[in-house]
């Protein structure tokens, strides 16, 4: 049976961040994980822009809202990499 991914959120790593591309390749080779949520800035619409650059479906932008949203939901994150 397989199994399923882990759901991943990120905190930082947005755009011009050159770490936050590293960290979304490196989550995805062993195909261990899914980058689902992310607060990848603090600027509302530099966050949004970085989330939909990097496909990355539940934007936010402070990762205490992240966290509270995430655990509320059935699918929310089980892990979360800070860059």
């Amino acid at each position: 049976m397989p199994r399923r991914r882990f759901r991943l959120g990120m905190v930082g790593g947005g755009q011009g961040a050159f770490i936050g591309a590293v960290h979304r390749i490196a989550a995805r080779l062993d195909d261990r994980f899914e980058l689902v949520a992310g607060a990848l800035s603090s600027d509302p619409q530099r966050a949004q822009a970085s989330a939909d650059e990097a496909g990355i479906a539940r934007s936010y932008v402070d990762w205490r809202e992240m966290a509270r949203a995430e655990a509320a939901r059935d699918d929310g994150i089980d892990a979360v990499a800070i860059v």
